[in-house]
């Protein structure tokens, strides 16, 4: 899919978080975030984003052995680059498009996310591999995003605002089960990377 926007939102009467994306070529995928899986994602997101963009820079600046004022331009790239990856879109509207994105597995029914995968990929792109497995379901309900370091910080700041609206990290929480939390590397992952996250 290649996404167009993204929203997140606190649902009050359902207690949970809504996630649409929408496509350029139309359609829109949406799924519940529960409390318990918000706050397991949020460190997991957070870490995972600050070293997508790390790598993104680094890439800018990785060149032989320059003159001082080469390297000295380069940081100066390198900063702007990162800089201009932690700004986004904002203020214009979410676009809401009815239907799914053409994709028989996926129905109008938001997924209810209980399986999130985290993985920064070796050019930098965060993929994100979302489930929904549910007890006398059919078949796994699920989808995957490619992101860019723009867009995924964009996420990361959106799910902030929206866990501010929950008031969710207001109240005494029970700290996140530790099994929920699991790492693997896949076999397209460059070795000096760090190894993806699961949360179950």
């Amino acid at each position: 899919m290649n996404i167009h926007q993204v929203s997140v939102s606190y649902v009050q009467e359902q207690d949970r978080l809504l996630i649409r994306i929408n496509g350029k070529e139309g359609g829109e995928l949406r799924a519940w975030l529960t409390r318990r899986m918000a706050l397991a994602l949020l460190p997991i997101l957070n870490q995972t984003t600050a070293d997508q963009i790390k790598k993104v820079a680094a890439a800018a600046t990785a060149t032989p052995a320059i003159s001082l004022e080469d390297r000295r331009s380069q940081l100066v790239a390198a900063f702007e680059t990162e800089a201009a990856l932690r700004t986004g879109d904002f203020e214009t509207p979410y676009e809401s498009r009815q239907g799914p994105p053409g994709d028989p597995v996926l129905d109008a029914e938001p997924l209810l996310l209980t399986e999130v995968k985290v993985t920064l990929m070796g050019a930098g792109q965060l993929r994100l591999q979302l489930f929904e497995k549910l007890p006398g379901q059919d078949a796994v309900r699920n989808f995957q995003l490619m992101m860019d370091p723009q867009l995924s910080n964009g996420l990361l700041h959106l799910l902030h605002q929206s866990l501010s609206s929950s008031r969710w990290l207001h109240v005494p929480a029970l700290a996140p089960s530790q099994d929920a939390v699991t790492t693997t590397e896949p076999a397209e992952l460059a070795v000096d990377l760090a190894k993806p996250k699961y949360l179950n």
